[in-house]
């Protein structure tokens, strides 16, 4: 910890007296008053000027997160285990509660902020809903989910908030609408603060990064990097000249905004606490900050620091490297010559490859150098590979280039720029593009020069070069033109510490060197490694770990993990891509059409995967265990269990080859709207089929070839197909049974576009038409006479004249159901951290040979959402993490079963969960005639038995509350055990995580109380 302050940084006072954490603080607008939230239930305001705590807020004992001044100062605001509190700033004393609807009754806001000069205030939950509130009437006039942060402008009339997905989105105020989104985090974005002039925005996160926006373009200005830890919270100066950032690796940091340089590091030590806060006075060059004080180091203490800026700017903390970095990706069909083309870009000379497995990537020195700001430029070009199979993983890795050569064979056949087209509608025209004829010592090429010109002006191509890689031939050329295309000067500034660059440059080196020995490092290997061969590099563990991460964003290295949540090194990228095409190749080839593989033959070694094989064991847990994250995080597959043999499956949608199955009762089917998408879509058909049966409303029920079916409420059945394929073009079906109503039908819709509308896409729809008879015009004639630019078709069954409705007019959503969309969007994001944290965790209890246990589930027949609940939700999730789930409806459907005997197991089961509602406790008395509650009473009977039985028997019965008291759904012996309240769905999947970890008994591990914190990206 730091014991000296930096040159132009005074302590003016402290602030002592509270009891718990100081939460995130806020001055009055004229500056002379600083309120401090506290975890001991009290909110402060202080007097800056003498120090004095002039009152003090209680909140009945409960903890307090925030607080914020109004425009006025006139009124404070609090947000803390009971929502968002209003206070009168002379009295002390209450006002008003904001009104709490569902998304509010067990949740508690964390952050609330004015907007300026108005009667609004935002309030951020933690599910990660930011609402605006209308004081004027105390309703809400919008929410927004999957936000963490927010922070509105200097005006008010727009807010910026930080997602959990580590994008930062604008809105309009008060409507809410929505503007744009600033993608560039890799993890949770927890602060966002914008400049006092209003034009650049800055971010902070959990990936240690602090970022600059420029609001209106949307694009990255900086990256500051420093911080060895995650950061919480952002303030500017009042002239905007000092941006100060807080995070829990104990330091506030100032940074000179237009720079991005580090001028001064203080000391604020935390304690390993998520609450900072830092705060700059209104007027003057004051900083409030959380900080150690004497005896008093801990997170209750305020400190007030006066800063000297001009003394500031005129020096720097450590000395900082500024540099920017080119994305360049070498791309086209399979047998190209991309990567001997590549290597003698790189490397200068010619070498025979074979076609390329995977991808891998070089450092392109001739089109490096400093510009005019000494700002160091890097350009990387990445090679990937053609072929089909492989595109399943390496279209996630061109988002952010920043050019890309598109290669084609000049020879090949008739049609020589066949799959050119599919890699122009991969990248989009974000990026220029140059085509390159490769291998031009093969043969005469097919096209003239002239069309292959009119090829690249009729699609924006920035231009056209042909090469020989053997001969040398256009490689200048080749090269002039990429170094004119790369827009250095467009390109974000990374500007960083001395030592994190001396770490990524040697950390490029070892990668490079000629026949690394190892791929995978431990920390300590890593370091002892780097050590050996630049013995003068210093640096902690800390700075080492946070290179690493920086150098993982940028897909120089990766991050991978043990399954004890230890943190390996992965110096060849390649080899995990590599082995993620494998994995595809083998789910290709399961003899089901299944597009599937076993989950625990993953595991243990049952598929011959070239990667692993001269690896250690280790090293193959932990490279299996990255690339099935890595498809779990992008959507690319979902994990199933079939409950009768226990077995997982990792079942990738776009590989199911099955042909449709035979569906009993099946309802008629309506066709809705269809679409036809172009640009990067690999991954689409997937990442949609996983998402919508992710959300808690729709469930998936059967998947076959290019189909996904799903239900809702009492059998309502949704679905969607994809109806043709072309190269970089899917077209779209929504299906419905004819029984659904119009609002199922707009939710599942506005669903299915709001999930396309996350990817650089290209989406027309076209809505079913029909004739005033009700015939449906075909939707191949409907494309057609719209893309003609026709506003009608005859009916081919009537004759009739039908107007065609506009291929992309929006739906109009009500309030309410957009309220719902995106409620049930968040929960889908929800389930896919749940997804693999639940992976990590089965993974985690395998290799540590921790048994899995057996459940019998008692609950009570009777009322369907229930049944449907614990059979398909909480069986089902118990089944994937593993546990092997005695329920009634799957063991007493096998041949030759019996109820009374399946009722015995309870006996020899290690664990009971009792499903706790009303019915359940009236069945548990057994008043009704004999029929009608027998089962649940001879359970009970058994569970008595344990009950009354010594500690370990009680530990065994895990009692959960689905609905109703514990005193209206449990027998007496239960109502003071219960383990789990199921009655939110909002915190089912948090709370089904806690209760596989109980019935693991595994809660207070280390490993687990990590994935738990990186599943629910727990909030202060």
């Amino acid at each position: 910890m730091l014991t000296q302050l930096p040159d132009g940084v005074r302590l003016l006072r402290t602030l002592t007296g509270q009891d718990g954490t100081i939460g995130s603080i806020d001055w009055s607008p004229d500056g002379r008053l600083l309120a401090t939230p506290s975890t001991d239930g009290t909110v402060r305001i202080w007097n800056t000027d003498s120090g004095a705590c002039l009152r003090t807020i209680r909140s009945q004992g409960e903890s307090v997160f925030a607080a914020v001044f109004d425009p006025d100062g006139r009124i404070l605001a609090t947000g803390g285990r009971s929502g968002t509190s209003l206070w009168d700033v002379a009295s002390g004393k209450f006002r008003h509660r904001l009104p709490s609807d569902f998304c509010y009754a067990v949740a508690f806001s964390y952050a609330v902020a004015f907007r300026l000069h108005s009667r609004i205030v935002a309030s951020v939950s933690h599910l990660d809903v930011v609402t605006l509130w209308d004081l004027s009437t105390g309703s809400a006039l919008c929410r927004i989910t999957g936000h963490a942060s927010m922070a509105f402008d200097g005006e008010g009339a727009m807010l910026a908030t930080g997602g959990d997905d580590g994008i930062v989105r604008l809105w309009t105020v008060p409507s809410g609408q929505y503007l744009c989104a600033l993608d560039g985090h890799s993890h949770v974005v927890t602060s966002v603060a914008f400049h006092p002039g209003g034009e650049i925005l800055a971010s902070a996160s959990v990936d240690c990064t602090i970022r600059l926006w420029d609001v209106a373009t949307g694009g990255t200005v900086s990256i500051l990097e420093g911080h060895t830890n995650s950061v919480r919270a952002l303030s500017f100066s009042v002239d905007g000249r000092v941006l100060a950032s807080n995070s829990i690796d104990d330091t506030v940091r100032l940074w000179e905004t237009k720079t991005g340089r580090c001028m001064a590091v203080l000391p604020v030590r935390t304690f390993g606490g998520v609450m900072q806060s830092v705060a700059f006075h209104p007027h003057l060059p004051i900083l409030a900050a959380v900080g150690p004080a004497g005896e008093r180091s801990d997170d209750s203490v305020m400190h007030l620091w006066e800063l000297d800026v001009d003394r500031l700017l005129a020096h720097s903390a450590t000395p900082s490297v500024s540099y920017t970095t080119a994305k360049i990706v070498l791309v086209g069909e399979s047998g190209v010559g991309k990567t001997g083309l590549g290597w003698r870009l790189a490397h200068g000379e010619f070498v025979e490859h074979a076609s390329t497995h995977g991808q891998q990537f070089w450092l392109l020195d001739e089109l490096g150098g400093t510009g005019a700001d000494a700002t160091m430029r890097e350009a990387i070009l990445w090679d990937l590979a053609g072929q089909p199979d492989y595109r399943l993983t390496h279209a996630l890795y061109l988002d952010d280039a920043d050019l890309a050569l598109v290669l084609f064979d000049p020879t090949h056949g008739d049609d020589p720029l066949h799959g050119v087209e599919y890699w122009l509608r991969q990248l989009g025209r974000e990026r220029p593009i140059i085509l390159v004829a490769a291998r031009g010592d093969r043969g005469a090429p097919r096209l003239s020069t002239e069309e292959i010109e009119a090829f690249c002006a009729e699609r924006g191509i920035a231009g056209y070069v042909a090469t020989s890689a053997l001969r040398g031939d256009g490689l200048d050329e080749l090269i002039g033109r990429m170094r004119a295309a790369i827009r250095w000067d467009e390109r974000p500034t990374t500007v960083t510490t001395q030592t994190f660059k001396r770490i990524k440059d040697s950390v490029w080196e070892l990668k490079e060197a000629p026949s690394p020995e190892k791929a995978i490092f431990s920390l300590a290997e890593l370091r002892a490694s780097l050590k050996q061969e630049y013995p003068t590099i210093a640096f902690t563990d800390d700075e080492l770990l946070t290179a690493v991460g920086h150098l993982s964003n940028h897909g120089y290295l990766a991050q991978l993990r043990t399954s004890r949540g230890e943190p390996r090194v992965l110096l060849a990228p390649v080899l995990l891509n590599n082995l993620a095409a494998s994995m595809v190749l083998e789910a290709r080839r399961n003899p089901k059409g299944l597009g599937a593989l076993e989950e625990q033959q993953v595991l243990t070694g049952g598929y011959h995967f070239p990667e692993l094989a001269q690896l250690s064991a280790e090293e193959r847990e932990v490279l299996l265990d990255s690339a099935i994250v890595m498809f779990l995080a992008h959507s690319v597959c979902f994990r199933e269990t079939d409950p009768l043999t226990a077995r997982s499956y990792l079942v990738f949608p776009e590989l199911i080859n099955l042909k449709k199955p035979v569906i009993a009762d099946e309802q008629p089917i309506d066709e809705g709207a269809a679409y036809t998408v172009s640009g990067a879509v690999e991954n689409v058909y997937a990442s949609l089929v996983v998402l919508l049966g992710y959300t808690s409303t729709f469930t998936r029920t059967n998947q076959w070839r290019d189909h996904a079916r799903y239900v809702v409420g009492d059998g309502l059945v949704c679905g969607l197909r994809k109806e043709a394929e072309r190269e970089g073009e899917l077209d779209f079906v929504l299906c419905f049974g004819a029984t659904v109503g119009t609002p199922i039908r707009t939710l599942f819709q506005s669903l299915f576009e709001s999930f396309l509308a996350r990817r650089e896409l290209t989406v027309r729809r076209y809505q079913a038409v029909r004739c005033a008879n009700g015939h449906q015009l075909n939707r191949a004639v409907v494309r057609e006479r719209l893309a003609q630019g026709a506003h009608y078709a005859f009916c081919p069954d009537c004759g009739q004249r039908v107007v065609l409705p506009a291929a992309d007019t929006p739906i109009e959503l009500t309030r309410a159901q957009a309220a719902d969309r995106d409620t049930q969007r968040q929960a889908a994001n929800q389930r896919s951290r749940f997804e693999q944290a639940l992976f990590r965790l089965k993974t985690y209890v395998t290799q540590e040979g921790i048994p899995a246990p057996d459940c019998f589930i008692s609950y009570a027949w009777g009322e369907e959402h229930h049944e449907r609940w614990v059979e398909h939700e909480l069986a089902a999730d118990l089944c994937k993490a593993g546990i092997t789930v005695l329920l009634d409806r799957w063991e007493n459907a096998r041949i030759g079963a019996s109820v009374p005997r399946f009722v015995e197991r309870i006996a020899d089961a290690q664990r009971v969960i009792v499903v706790g509602t009303p019915r359940y406790r009236t069945k548990y008395d057994n008043h009704q005639p004999m029929g009608a509650a027998f089962v649940v009473a001879a359970e009970g009977d058994l569970i008595g038995k344990r009950m009354i039985g010594s500690e370990a028997e009680k530990e065994s019965v895990l009692p959960v509350l689905l609905d109703g008291t514990a005193e209206s759904a449990f027998p007496p012996l239960l109502q003071g055990r219960v383990c789990a309240d199921f009655r939110s769905a909002q915190r089912y999947l948090s709370t089904v995580f806690d209760l596989i970890t109980s019935l693991y008994q595994i809660s207070s591990d280390k490993r687990v109380r990590e994935l738990r914190l990186e599943f629910l990206a727990e909030r202060p």
